[in-house]
């Protein structure tokens, strides 16, 4: 049996090929697809979800743009973070083709850029018919039903500690995969905020835990350390109840979690 492959020529017209077509798949690139489903429908060629535009305070960026047209914005121009993540991924090649709103939207596994952009607190924008929303990322378990994602808004941080690493084979996606950022600012000698998250098998982010952490003295002592891991131990094993996680990974990010903590002694 043949794929059916719809094409829309621009985003009120995939709005309406899906509401016609419900439970149809939206693809991008296809780097993450082993098998292509029967019937789906294609990004590529829709200007108005493929365009980047650079704000003062943020970067809107359209699902179907690539990860080379946001790195290629340049490192001087993106929140390091988010530089960081994205020059990781894969290779030039795959890069290309790859599209931040497949990054994003995979629903099997978080991939790369999930974790800088909760650190980021980027927020998504979706569209049907009738009606606009917006949602935080850190609060983001899908596209809703009917909906398709038209932008992501990344705010340009430039905080004085940043810290993004990526856990597991380096290109290549398993249960072992993760991202890690951490984001932190001060003020006379006190931490005036902290950004903390991790994506893999499922996505970790604690506003509680960072409420915890503002106005802390500083510099951190090893005591500071031992009670902070502590507090992430406790926050992040809620969580990761009944998720699918290794303790190799659990440890991964636990360690991280105090090297990045310990920039602050």
């Amino acid at each position: 049996m043949g794929k059916t492959i719809l094409y829309a020529r621009n985003e009120t017209d995939l709005i309406k090929i899906l509401s016609n077509n419900p439970g149809t798949q939206i693809v991008g690139g296809c780097t993450r697809i082993e098998s292509l489903p029967d019937k789906f429908i294609s990004t590529h060629g829709i200007k108005s979800i493929s365009q980047i535009v650079r704000h003062e305070l943020y970067i809107d960026v359209g699902p179907g743009a690539t990860l080379s047209d946001l790195l290629n914005i340049g490192q001087t121009h993106l929140p390091q973070i988010l530089y960081e993540a994205l020059n990781c991924i894969a290779n030039p090649f795959i890069r290309n083709i790859a599209t931040v709103g497949g990054n994003i939207c995979t629903p099997e596994h978080k991939l790369t850029l999930f974790a800088p952009l909760m650190a980021l607190d980027a927020r998504l924008e979706f569209k049907n018919l009738d009606e606009t929303r917006t949602e935080n990322i850190r609060n983001f378990k899908g596209v809703p039903d009917g909906f398709i994602l038209t932008n992501i808004r990344i705010p340009i941080v430039d905080a004085e500690l940043s810290i993004f690493r990526r856990i597991g084979s380096e290109h290549t996606i398993t249960q072992q995969s993760a991202s890690f950022a951490f984001m932190a600012d001060t003020e006379k000698n006190s931490l005036l905020n902290v950004h903390l998250a991790f994506a893999g098998p499922f996505a970790f982010y604690s506003k509680e835990f960072e409420n915890a952490m503002i106005g802390r003295r500083l510099p951190l002592q090893q005591s500071d350390i031992n009670e902070i891991e502590n507090l992430v131990i406790e926050e992040f094993q809620k969580t990761a109840t009944d998720k699918m996680i290794s303790d190799v990974v659990k440890q991964q990010f636990f360690n991280l979690t105090r090297y990045s903590f310990e920039q602050l002694t």
